[in-house]
């Protein structure tokens, strides 16, 4: 066990000096989760839309004004959009058309005069393409506004036709306020699945990812060694090949999971990301990934016998399993036909079991993608060290 810990030391202590080594694994995580959290952050974060819309009334007549009050006035309306009123109904439109309005209402001048009339009308709801949730939402509200108000009308309407001796006025001062305060309306709240803001998302894609990359560090290590003999003066000492390829794995290990330390602390307190409420099951994820990294490294070493090959091959790797994982694009957004590929991916079992931590979980519910990981990086490490035998 003395000599796995002296190779593992000195391995540390290379890779501290290492300036360039540093500043992949930790500077640019950071950086790329601030740069994707940032460009992605309005992705699953809450309801409140807070879209800027406008309202153009045209309309002569009361009921344009009464469209306007119902959409001016509602709390829930004013809490999810920022509604303007305006006069120019072409200038909207143009705006809308620049994406400066998500969405508006023009309501035509001849409403009033068209429904007192029984004939049809219509108002126009100019929606900006590149925001079609917010504008469907506009529409919808909208839309409900249209069909409480013909309610209203067709209520009037057959009140006035069955009381005797005439009619009700359909407008002015006249007109009866009928609502349906009667009917009671039960909001039940329905438990949502917690949605993961972009940033936390991409704090655990990136630390998955970026732990392969210090893999990726050790095995240049391992290369470094062959090609400057020092690799073949350890194997003529009483050291086993076991023993030099746990060494090197241990030192990749101590090495990742400070790195990951340094990378949780870093996403915790500076932007900041809620990695979920055990920190104990985080760490395990971690650690995990960070075996896995080190069976990689020692993989990579056997696979590339000098730092040129391992830095063709190992990219490439790394590129494979983090796009295959969801470190890239979210795993729901991948295709189908590439989930059967994602169970040989450490860093697909390493962001779902984030994820689930994120959401609420327990270090039960993620114990499955531990072992996954763990029995990954089990194969990766047998592999190296049956490989270096013939050294």
């Amino acid at each position: 066990m003395g000599r796995l810990w002296r190779i593992a030391v000195k391995d540390l202590r290379i890779t501290v000096r290492d300036r360039g080594a540093l500043l992949v694994m930790l500077a640019m995580p950071l950086a790329l989760i601030f740069i994707l959290g940032s460009a992605l952050g309005n992705v699953g974060e809450g309801d409140s839309l807070d879209a800027e819309v406008a309202i153009v009334n045209d309309d002569a007549g009361e009921i344009g004004d009464r469209f306007v009050e119902g959409l001016t006035s509602a709390e829930e309306i004013d809490a999810v959009f920022n509604v303007h009123i305006r006069e120019d109904s072409d200038a909207v439109r143009t705006e809308v058309e620049r994406g400066d309005l998500t969405a508006a209402l023009v309501i035509p001048a001849d409403l009033t005069e068209k429904v007192e009339s029984g004939e049809p009308v219509a108002l126009e709801v100019p929606q900006d393409p590149g925001s079609e949730i917010s504008a469907g939402v506009w529409t919808g509200v909208v839309r409900a506004g249209v069909a409480h108000a013909c309610a209203q009308i067709i209520t009037g309407r057959a009140i006035a036709e069955a009381l005797p001796g005439g009619g009700l006025p359909m407008s002015g001062a006249g007109m009866p306020e009928l609502g349906f305060d009667s009917v009671d309306v039960r909001e039940i709240d329905i438990e949502m699945e917690k949605q993961i803001p972009m940033l936390s998302y991409y704090a655990a894609a990136m630390s998955g990812m970026f732990l392969l990359f210090g893999g990726m560090f050790g095995a240049f290590s391992f290369a470094r060694e062959r090609r400057e003999q020092t690799l073949a003066r350890m194997m003529a000492t009483p050291a086993s090949a076991k023993e030099i390829v746990g060494g090197k794995a241990l030192g990749v290990a101590v090495i990742g999971a400070l790195q990951f330390l340094v990378l949780l602390a870093g996403t915790s307190l500076l932007f900041p990301v809620d990695w979920g409420v055990g920190t104990l099951a985080v760490v395990l994820v971690g650690f995990a990934e960070v075996v896995a990294a080190a069976g990689f490294a020692m993989a990579l070493a056997a696979l590339g016998k000098t730092e040129r090959a391992i830095g063709g091959i190992a990219p490439a790797l790394i590129m494979l399993f983090s796009a295959l994982g969801g470190a890239m694009i979210p795993i729901e957004q991948l295709p189908s036909w590439l989930h059967p590929l994602q169970v040989v991916s450490p860093v697909y079992w390493t962001i779902d079991s984030f994820l689930e931590l994120m959401r609420g979980g327990g270090l039960v519910d993620v114990l499955p993608g531990i072992g996954a990981v763990l029995l990954i990086g089990m194969v990766l490490l047998g592999f190296g060290a049956w490989r270096v035998r013939y050294e």
